[in-house]
C-alpha cells in the first residue's frame, strides 16, 4: 500500500480535499504544512520572518520523509514547493501515488483568502511565477493529474476514482500473477514499455469534459502476460482498454469479436468490456484521419507514402485506401514485412534510393516508425528524400515525443506543410472513449481542445 500524497500550489485545494479523500478511504490524513508547525512550535508565517524559505524546505523535507516512513497508509496533504527539493520527490515516488491538483491561478485568485498565513500567496505576480517554474515539477513528480476547477465534488470523485485505480503494474513474462490486486475500474492503457505514454493525462481531461466519474490507469503487460490480463479483464470492472506497443496484433487472437476494419488491417488499439466479451477496434487509423482532416488534409486523391511496417502503418494505408487515396505505397525495413503490411498498397523496402523514388511522387508522407522518437536511440540515417517531395506535401509524423523530430524540422525548413503525432493521439482517445461509455453526438472539436489544452499545460 503506497500513501496518497497531493501536491500543487498554495491554494490548489490539497488540504481541503484530502481531509475528505482521507475520511471516503478510511485513512488517516496528515497536513504537512501542520507538521512543520507543530515540529517548530510557530506558524509558518514566523518561520519564513525568522529563518527563510531556504530553513523551511528543510525542515519541509523531513516531514515529507517522516511521513513517507510510516507503514500505515494515509492521505498526505505537502506543501506547494515540496516538489522542489530532490529528496523530497525521491521519497514521494518511492512510498506515494502522487496526485497533482491542478487549479487554475485565477481560481486561487478568487477563491483563496491571502491574509499573510501563506507566505507565498501575498501577490498575483508571485503567484503567477511559482505555476510556470513549478508546473513541470509537479506534473513530473505526479502519478496522475486532476483538474480542480472549484467543483468539489467532482474533484473528490474523481480524487477517488484515481485513488481506487492505483494498482501496482503487472508484472508478467513468468512471473505468478495470480496474487496480484484486481484490474482497477473504469478504463486503462496496456503496454510495455508503458511509462512515457501521455494516455492517462488525456483520458483523465477527456472524462473531465465529459462529466465521465472514472479512473484511468496506465498498466505495464509484458508479452507474456498479455494471455493472462487479457483472462482477467474479462471479470474485472474495466470498461475498456487501450492497446499499445507491442500489443496491437497480439491482442486479437484473445478477443470474441473484431470490427471489420480492424481485423482487416490487422491492428487493435481499443478493447471494450460487455458481459464479459472482449471486442477489439481501431481507432488510430480514425484518428489520424480527424487529425488530417483538422490540419486541412485529407486521403481522397492524394498520393500516400507510409514509412514502417506496424499497427499504426497497417492502419493509415487500409484508412487511405478506403478513404479514396489515388496511391498507396509501404516501405519498411524489410521488404518481407512492407509485403505483409501492405493490404491495398503497393510495398518495398526502406532504403535511400526508395525513398527518394516514392518521395518524388507523394502528397502524403507518413512516418510510422519509431525513428527519431525520444528513447528509441535511431533516426533516420538521412533526410535527402525530403527534397524530393512536391512543394504541396505534407510531412506527417506520427511520433509526438519529441512534438519536432529532425524529420518534421527539416520538412518545415523545405517550406513543407508538417505535423505531429500529438493530434492522432488525441482523437484516437475521443474515439476510444465514445467505445467505452457508448456516447454519440459528443463535440470531438471542443474535446480535442480540452485534451490539447491539458497537454500544453
Amino acid at each position: 500500500m503506497r500513501h496518497v500524497v497531493l501536491i500543487g500550489l498554495s491554494g490548489s485545494g490539497k488540504t481541503t480535499l484530502g481531509r475528505l479523500a482521507a475520511s471516503e478511504l478510511n485513512m488517516p490524513f496528515v497536513d504537512l504544512d501542520l507538521a512543520v508547525e507543530r515540529e517548530m512550535g510557530m506558524t509558518i508565517r514566523r518561520i519564513f520572518e525568522r529563518h527563510g524559505e531556504d530553513f523551511f524546505r528543510d525542515e519541509e523535507e523531513r516531514a515529507v520523509r517522516a511521513a513517507m516512513s510510516s507503514l500505515e497508509p494515509s492521505v498526505v496533504a505537502a506543501g506547494g514547493g515540496a516538489v522542489t527539493r530532490p529528496g523530497s520527490v525521491r521519497a514521494i515516488k518511492e512510498r506515494g501515488f502522487a496526485v497533482f491538483l491542478d487549479r487554475p491561478v485565477e481560481h486561487i485568485l478568487r477563491d483563496v483568502e491571502r491574509d499573510g498565513s501563506r507566505p507565498l500567496l501575498t501577490s498575483e505576480s508571485r503567484l503567477r511565477e511559482m505555476a510556470r517554474a513549478r508546473g513541470d515539477m509537479y506534473v513530473s513528480t505526479a502519478d496522475a493529474v486532476l483538474r480542480n476547477d472549484g467543483d468539489l465534488n467532482r474533484a473528490l470523485g474523481g480524487l477517488l476514482a484515481l485513488v481506487r485505480g492505483a494498482i501496482p503494474r503487472l508484472s508478467g513474462g513468468e512471473a505468478d500473477l495470480s496474487g496480484e490486486p484486481s484490474l482497477p475500474e473504469g478504463c486503462a492503457v496496456i503496454g510495455d514499455p508503458i511509462a512515457h505514454t501521455l494516455s492517462p493525462l488525456i483520458h483523465t481531461a477527456i472524462f473531465g469534459a465529459l462529466g465521465v466519474d472514472a479512473a484511468y490507469s496506465a498498466l505495464r503487460v509484458p508479452r507474456g502476460a498479455l494471455p493472462e490480463f487479457a483472462a482477467r479483464a474479462r471479470s474485472s470492472k474495466l470498461r475498456g482498454f487501450n492497446v499499445t506497443m507491442p500489443h496491437k496484433s497480439g491482442i486479437i487472437p484473445l478477443l470474441d469479436e473484431v470490427a471489420p476494419d480492424a481485423g482487416a488491417c490487422g491492428a487493435v488499439n481499443a478493447v471494450t468490456i460487455r458481459g464479459g466479451k472482449l471486442r477489439g477496434f481501431n481507432t488510430d487509423m480514425d484518428g489520424l484521419l480527424e487529425a488530417l482532416r483538422a490540419a486541412g488534409f485529407g486521403y481522397g486523391g492524394k498520393r500516400v507514402l507510409i514509412l514502417g511496417a506496424g499497427g499504426a502503418a497497417r492502419g493509415a494505408a487500409y484508412k487511405a485506401a478506403r478513404e479514396g487515396a489515388s496511391r498507396v505505397t509501404i516501405l519498411a525495413r524489410g521488404a518481407e514485412r512492407a509485403s505483409e503490411t501492405a493490404l491495398l498498397a503497393s510495398s518495398g523496402e526502406m532504403t535511400g534510393d526508395a525513398m527518394s523514388r516514392e518521395a518524388a511522387r507523394a502528397d502524403i508522407l507518413i512516418n510510422a516508425t519509431p525513428l527519431g522518437m525520444s528513447g528509441a536511440g535511431d533516426d533516420f540515417p538521412s533526410l535527402d528524400f525530403l527534397e524530393r517531395l512536391p512543394s504541396g506535401a505534407l510531412v506527417c509524423d506520427l511520433v509526438y515525443n519529441p512534438s519536432e523530430t529532425k524529420l518534421l524540422r527539416a520538412a518545415k525548413g523545405l517550406g513543407l506543410a508538417a505535423m505531429n503525432g500529438r493530434g492522432m493521439l488525441i482523437y484516437q482517445a475521443i474515439l476510444a472513449d465514445e467505445l467505452f461509455f457508448e456516447l454519440r453526438n459528443v463535440d470531438r472539436n471542443r474535446l480535442y481542445e480540452v485534451a490539447e489544452g491539458r497537454l500544453t499545460r
